[in-house]
């Protein structure tokens, strides 16, 4: 896949709205690995750009599923709203006085946590990814989901096995992560329906997404 670096003046952008709307139209009709350069914009301008498009890129492909599929309704659907790059600030429980900062997380209107959370990463740092730069052109990439849900007693426990992503499985059509939809949407928000039924995620639909976002990045699933 070819490279592209294309470099941006700041003075062809009045405002921050000019900026973000050029930021995100390069991003959807690339055809390639872009490279975008941008001089002399405001540091405020790029934080807001970023976090702009971490919160629409795949932040509600969990929810969005379950609604095509019948699994939560619209009302349901617009009490979830998902976030990237947001920090939380722990006031209460065993983790008080901490603060984290979740890859992605979604947070029902009910709920002062969230009830999702997802965190991502590599088994080698981004120098060292560099450093293999005759590799990288035909990067392999393993991955795996490990799963966690609070017990009783609020704490996180590993709940497995751990799923593979990478190299696909024979049977990825069986893989699912399920969750109560009382954890989801809140157990008295909408009391015509069961809290304790199970909305699935079928892993091929993150599988999807990761094959993109690797091929983007010139890396191919193992």
């Amino acid at each position: 896949m070819a490279n592209s670096t294309i470099h941006f003046q700041a003075s062809l952008f009045p405002h921050y709205t000019d900026f973000l709307a050029h930021v995100t139209g390069q991003i959807r009709d690339s055809q390639c690995n872009l490279f975008l350069v941008y001089k002399g914009i405001q540091n405020t301008w790029i934080q807001d750009a970023w976090d702009y498009i971490e919160d629409n890129h795949e932040g509600r492909a969990v929810s969005s599923a379950w609604r095509e599929n019948g699994l939560i309704t619209p009302e349901d659907f617009r009490e979830l709203h998902t976030y990237a790059g947001t920090t939380l600030d722990f006031n209460q429980g065993p983790y008080r006085g901490s603060k984290k900062d979740p890859d992605l997380f979604t947070l029902p209107t009910t709920c002062l946590f969230p009830c999702l959370a997802m965190e991502s990463g590599w088994s080698e740092d981004l120098t060292e990814m560099e450093n293999d730069v005759d590799m990288f052109d035909n990067y392999h990439v393993s991955g795996v989901v490990k799963v966690y849900k609070l017990d009783e007693n609020g704490m996180p426990v590993h709940e497995g096995p751990d799923q593979v992503i990478f190299p696909k499985p024979a049977d990825s059509q069986n893989q699912v992560i399920g969750v109560a939809r009382g954890d989801i949407v809140g157990r008295t928000r909408f009391q015509d329906r069961n809290p304790f039924d199970t909305l699935e995620y079928p892993l091929d639909i993150l599988r999807e997404i990761a094959t993109i976002a690797l091929d983007r990045m010139g890396l191919v699933p193992a």
